[in-house]
């Protein structure tokens, strides 16, 4: 039995790789894209594009429920951040009247993970460890954690993503400096890159972590440029599982973290796909096909066979016809599109 599938945030690295994989999902489908802009490459990647408002417009989710009725979408995966409280919230609306499974945690666990001083507390709450962290806002915590912690820090909006607003404190005055009573930066103790930066990505459903895979990482602009798979890595999936298990996500959750005196400490948590989501069904495991497979099919999840690795991400390109993007960009649909790739190598 077919299903239609919606992915948002079409323009986004996030919503791309979801529809990377969703292309490749061993079950018949119709994908549906959505984003704001027509000139999203992720449009590209479906069978039927769709212009919808930005999250923060009025009528953004009037517009996604008109989407699931006409369409009679089966369910929605989220490719942005600033989708994921919004859709948290009308998550249960959207499966009770439209029999539409947004994937998506609930909205506690968006909170917890959008705010790195909540996600730092969630972990100290749970005897899970954890980097020490106040906010720039307490001129007298900044001065407690400097005599706890001494220099350096890290400061970073509390909120903030892909290392953007990062800064690192290097000494009393520049602590100083950054206090101010609105301020949204979350001071954490300074984590090591001596032994590198690594990302773990699960599939929770039912309470239960059904497959972790952890990767090793080096970024370029805060995102994941090469990623390696090998026992060294894989050997933090038993320590990720309680956590992924105890924070409760529903679907995808991400964990990041760096190696501080043996121990593992989470420094940042997506719960959602994320950017290396296409990266692990290199090493084997799809996760957006496992996924859709349980909610929509009743199919357990499963273990998979992961091989070890490196993936070196490249660029590619796309071209698009005229006469199709100027029919998107007027109608805000269009269906059967046909777009020209053009791979890392142009070697036939």
């Amino acid at each position: 039995m077919r299903k239609n599938i919606l992915v948002t945030g079409a323009g986004a690295l996030l919503g791309q790789g979801i529809l990377r994989l969703l292309q490749i999902a061993a079950f018949d489908k119709k994908i549906f894209t959505a984003d704001p802009d027509p000139r999203s490459s992720g449009h590209w990647l479906g069978d039927y594009a769709i212009t919808i408002p930005k999250v923060n417009e009025q009528h953004y989710i009037d517009v996604l429920k008109k989407a699931v009725v006409d369409y009679n979408i089966d369910a929605i995966l989220v490719g942005t951040d600033v989708e994921l409280p919004i859709l948290a919230q009308y998550k249960d609306e959207f499966q009770e009247a439209f029999r539409c499974k947004i994937i998506v945690s609930s909205e506690e666990v968006i909170a917890i993970a959008n705010d790195k001083f909540l996600t730092a507390a969630f972990l100290a709450k749970n005897n899970f460890p954890f980097p020490v962290s106040v906010m720039a806002n307490d001129k007298s915590k900044l001065i407690e954690i400097e005599q706890q912690l001494g220099f350096p820090l890290f400061a970073k909006p509390f909120d903030g993503a892909r290392s953007l607003g990062i800064r690192k404190i290097h000494n009393h005055e520049e602590l100083m400096e950054i206090y101010h009573p609105e301020s949204n930066l979350v001071v954490q103790q300074y984590l090591p890159e001596s032994e590198g930066e690594y990302t773990s990505g699960c599939v929770v459903v039912d309470g239960k972590c059904k497959v972790v895979v952890t990767l090793k990482r080096d970024l370029r602009d805060g995102n994941t440029y090469r990623a390696y798979r090998d026992a060294e890595t894989s050997k933090y999936d038993a320590f990720i599982i309680p956590i992924a298990e105890k924070l409760n996500a529903d679907g995808p959750v991400n964990f990041q973290f760096r190696i501080f005196d043996g121990k593992p400490v989470i420094f940042e948590i997506n719960a959602r796909f994320s950017g290396t989501t296409p990266l692990r069904h290199f090493f084997g495991f799809n996760e957006v096909e496992a996924l859709l497979a349980y909610y929509l099919f009743g199919k357990e999840i499963q273990v998979p066979e992961l091989q070890n690795g490196i993936v070196l991400r490249t660029w590619s390109d796309l071209f698009v016809d005229e006469k199709e993007f100027n029919t998107l960009k007027e109608e805000g649909r269009f269906e059967k599109l046909t777009p020209k790739f053009y791979n890392f190598s142009l070697k036939e």
